[in-house]
């Protein structure tokens, strides 16, 4: 028997259209390549949610300063910080990376992109499980010390004591970079283990790493996911795959593919009817689900009926999907007189396979087109009215519209349309933002793209304090603290940015004048090294000329000095002196063969010369006499006997007491110094 349920015959020509359209999608999306690269107009194409927590675990968003218990499935993103009791877990994953959190730990999310994960961790552990780094991928954690960047899929662990400023930072597989202040890295491998305290990657001496209770919950609970079964049918970029296992079947449709069954025992459940709506910056009404398992099934893929029953078709995906707030369809709202008992109402319901997505925030084309993957845009344009499910009432939700803007529990106040007025109400309209936001909803003003990654710094975007709530609680005074120096911190790193784009600005102005100016000094230095050298060259040549001028003086100076004259002897005068040199040699023979007895030497009268001798004799050189002296060999002086008196002696009177004169060294004319000397001391006692 046909059930009311089952698909009309439009439904089916509705299936037979998408399984034409989805190699066309192929061609129009496909093209474009797996990865979605934001523009900067775009939101970011994935987020990260809490998929487990035990204990107290509080959240706040950007801007916030009310710290709240965290909703179950709602969307962690940039500015969005966490904060676990003690003795609490709670376990983050974005993507492909998942981070647990020990008990007492404050974790911020920095910067959460396509290509870009950056979470700061001010107090507490953290261990990560990156399972794959893309090309141009940043998977970043910092500190108050340093930053960690994993550059391989790996686990890693860090711990950040507050009492004492250290990190400790534990590879345990994989390859990482320790980046500091300064811009100084170290890396490191599997099974190495670093401290380090202040900013500039001062090593110290830690404790040895031994793997605890909370390492070991993290590798168990890794180790679940790595055998996740929903792995098989979706891609691992699909935020909260892994919560499918337990709480559903898999199965396969000949039409879709790979479906999944949710394990539910509700009356009238329906996609998006037990959950809340929450506006949450940039993308809008975001729609967070109840169920531990509603977080993938209600922000990826589509929902089709199968056999009376709801089923989820993940279809197929990108590997790295595009996050989308809620896919459905609004319809009344703003202003459409849409009435749901006794006021307006707002209502939706979900999107079929293969039925387009559009968003009614600020976005791309291309933003559009990854987000449709495998679907084929001009079937379905944005004034497409003919969905599969607004045809059946029983899919449609409808809440009023102020339990709509206030994140009211759907399943506590949705009521049921008649098929008229689904039929005659307006869609694709946008529900009307909130102006009184409700305690416990928070919204985010989007700051379009975030800036680039700066490692080894402290975080230059922290949240602020927390004045009122902290879970329900007063907030550590750690905690306080370190909101207060995030505080001083970001207004110091402005200021050094506002700075660094001034001085910026003005080098740029600067710098055709620099430029002249340089110019200006180059040459005059080489207008003063040219001038240098040529006084150098001038002052070669004067010295040059005062050098030949001296010689040029000598030279004539001895050419005007009368040179000395030269002794003029005569044959007779020569043979003469031969005569006396050979006397003067025989005596000194005979005075050497002669034994010397210690007795007083009587003087030797000097040798008178001769007249003609007198006449004769002329002056001689100095340079000649000591020429003369080298000639003759060493003269003996030996005393003469005493019986022996010299020639032409006369006897001695009372003058013998006058002075000795010095003997002269030589034995010839040319020793007339030393005799002359003698024949002085002589006079004294000569009559």
């Amino acid at each position: 028997m046909k059930s009311r349920l089952q698909p009309a015959m439009s439904t089916l020509y509705q299936r037979r259209l998408w399984r034409l359209f989805w190699f066309a999608a192929i061609v129009l999306v496909g093209m474009a390549g797996a990865a979605f690269a934001q523009d900067a107009e775009d939101p970011p194409g994935r987020v990260g949610y809490v998929s487990y927590q035990k204990g107290g675990v509080v959240f706040a968003p950007e801007g916030e300063e009310d710290w709240v218990d965290l909703p179950t499935n709602r969307p962690i993103t940039a500015g969005d910080r966490l904060w676990t009791d003690q003795g609490a877990r709670a376990e983050f994953q974005v993507g492909t990376t998942t981070l647990h959190l020990d008990g007492e730990s404050h974790m911020g999310v920095s910067e959460l992109e396509e290509r870009a994960l950056k979470v700061i961790l001010l107090q507490g552990s953290l261990n990560l499980r990156v399972r794959e780094v893309a090309q141009g991928e940043n998977v970043e954690v910092d500190t108050p010390n340093l930053a960690f960047r994993a550059l391989q899929p790996g686990d890693y662990r860090i711990d950040v004591d507050v009492r004492n400023g250290e990190t400790r930072v534990v590879v345990q597989s994989g390859l990482g970079s320790v980046f500091g202040e300064a811009g100084e890295s170290i890396h490191l491998g599997g099974g190495q283990v670093a401290a380090f305290t202040g900013r500039v990657l001062a090593q110290v001496q830690g404790p040895e790493f031994r793997p605890d209770d909370f390492g070991l919950w993290a590798a168990e609970r890794n180790r679940a996911e790595d055998q996740s079964v929903a792995a098989r049918y979706v891609p691992r970029g699909v935020v909260g795959y892994s919560q499918l296992d337990q709480y559903g079947t898999w199965n396969q449709d000949p039409t879709y593919g790979a479906v999944w069954y949710p394990a539910v025992q509700v009356a009238n459940w329906a996609p998006y009817r037990y959950g809340h709506w929450s506006w949450i910056g940039p993308w809008g009404w975001t729609w967070v689900d109840d169920a531990p398992w509603g977080f993938a099934p209600f922000h990826y893929g589509r929902w089709t009926m199968i056999s009376n029953r709801w089923a989820w078709v993940p279809g197929r995906l990108a590997h790295r999907p595009v996050y989308s707030p809620a896919l459905v369809v609004f319809l009344g709202g703003g202003g459409t007189r849409l009435a749901a008992g006794s006021g307006p109402a707002v209502g939706w319901y979900p999107l079929a396979p293969g039925e387009a997505w559009w968003p009614t925030f600020r976005h791309s084309p291309r933003y559009v087109g990854f987000a449709n993957f495998n679907i084929n845009l001009n079937a379905y344009p944005r004034t497409f009215t003919n969905h599969v499910w607004r045809q059946r009432p029983f899919a449609v939700t409808a809440v009023g519209e102020d339990d709509f803007r206030r994140g009211r529990p759907v399943y506590r106040h949705w009521q049921p349309l008649a098929p008229q007025t689904i039929g005659n109400a307006q869609i694709n309209v946008v529900p009307v933002r909130p102006e009184l936001r409700p305690r416990g909803e928070f919204q985010r003003s989007w700051r379009g793209q975030p800036a680039a990654p700066q490692a080894g710094v402290q975080p230059g975007s922290q949240p602020v304090a927390p004045q009122r709530f902290f879970g329900g609680r007063e907030p550590p005074a750690a905690v306080r603290e370190q909101f207060r120096a995030a505080r001083e911190q970001e207004r110091l790193q402005r200021e050094a940015d506002r700075t660094a784009r001034d001085q910026q600005r003005q080098a740029e102005a600067a710098r055709p004048q620099q430029a002249d100016t340089r110019f200006q000094r180059e040459q005059a230095i080489r207008q003063q090294q040219e001038q240098g050298a040529r006084f150098q060259a001038q002052r070669m040549q004067q010295e040059q000329a005062q050098r030949m001028q001296q010689d040029q003086a000598q030279r004539m100076q001895q050419a005007q000095r009368p040179q000395p004259e030269q002794v003029q002897r005569t044959p007779q005068e020569q043979a003469q002196r031969e005569a006396q040199r050979e006397a003067w040699r025989h005596q000194r023979e005979q005075n050497a063969s002669q034994p010397q007895r210690p007795t007083a030497h009587p003087q030797r009268p000097p040798v008178q010369p001769t007249q003609q001798q007198q006449q004769a004799v002329v002056p001689v050189p100095q340079q000649q006499v000591q020429a003369v002296q080298q000639m003759q060999p060493p003269q003996q002086h030996q005393q003469p006997p005493q019986h022996q008196q010299p020639p032409h002696a006369a006897p001695m009177n009372r003058g013998e007491r006058g002075g000795q004169g010095q003997q002269g060294n030589g034995g010839g004319p040319e020793q007339g110094q030393g005799q002359q000397g003698g024949g002085r001391g002589g006079r004294g006692g000569w009559r």
